[in-house]
């Protein structure tokens, strides 16, 4: 009876982590495809959680490959599932997000090198991230970015808490 009350515990706590906000800051992981590759294969896509895959395709700007077969380039929603701001991560509550195409202002280029966040708007994950390349006029669509990736949280403590916890029942 003691297992089946922590592994309940251990799922509610799982839970309430799982919903919440959470930051990742720094630039730590460099994404690039490069120009002419094949958009459809995953090693050109930065698979950023379950519900976020961004690439592009040889023209036209960033998509969410999970929900979308190319960029919307009738009403400028893509990536869908996500929103942008100029600024960092850790300050993302006094942003003001926009979508990725009134983002920079239908210029892709004009962000490079420029501090900035992307909300991954189903997962609330707020990453820092910095656009380091963009191929522009049909030249392949190549881009690079670096950005943010998870640190370990409450909820891998909490995960090994709760195994111990059952391990010893």
């Amino acid at each position: 009876m003691r297992v089946t009350f922590c592994t309940l515990f251990a799922l509610i706590m799982f839970t309430g982590v799982a919903n919440a906000t959470e930051v990742w800051s720094g630039l730590d992981y460099t994404f690039t495809k490069v120009d002419f590759a094949d958009w459809t294969l995953p090693e050109n896509q930065d698979r950023i959680t379950s519900n976020v895959w961004l690439t592009r395709a040889n023209t036209r700007g960033l998509f969410n490959i999970l929900l979308e077969v190319e960029f919307d380039n009738t009403d400028y929603l893509s990536p869908i599932g996500t929103q942008w701001a100029m600024g960092d991560a850790a300050n993302y509550q006094n942003l003001t997000f926009t979508t990725w195409d009134d983002w920079h202002g239908a210029n892709p280029p004009s962000v490079i090198g420029q501090d900035a966040v992307v909300h991954l708007i189903t997962d609330d994950i707020y990453i820092d991230i910095k656009m380091l390349s963009w191929t522009s006029g049909g030249q392949g669509g190549g881009f690079s970015y670096i950005r943010g990736v998870p640190e370990p949280t409450t909820l891998c403590l909490l995960g090994l808490a709760s195994i111990a916890i059952i391990r010893r029942h």
